[in-house]
């Protein structure tokens, strides 16, 4: 499936994943990885990304 083909609900999800990516990469880059909230903030970017894999399967 092309990127411009995708339903609504896959473009958000994408958004949704670049977003909690940039965020995990802005936490890591400040606290370090063995942080909770990197740790959070990467538990948030792998339900993202399941979810995304589970819709285009």
């Amino acid at each position: 499936m092309s990127i411009g083909k995708e339903p609504g609900s896959l473009k958000t999800l994408r958004e949704q994943i670049k977003i909690a990516r940039d965020r995990m990469q802005q936490l890591w880059d400040e606290k370090g990885h063995t942080d909770t909230e990197v740790i959070n903030a990467s538990i948030e970017l792998d339900d993202l990304i399941n979810e995304y894999h589970r819709k285009t399967d």
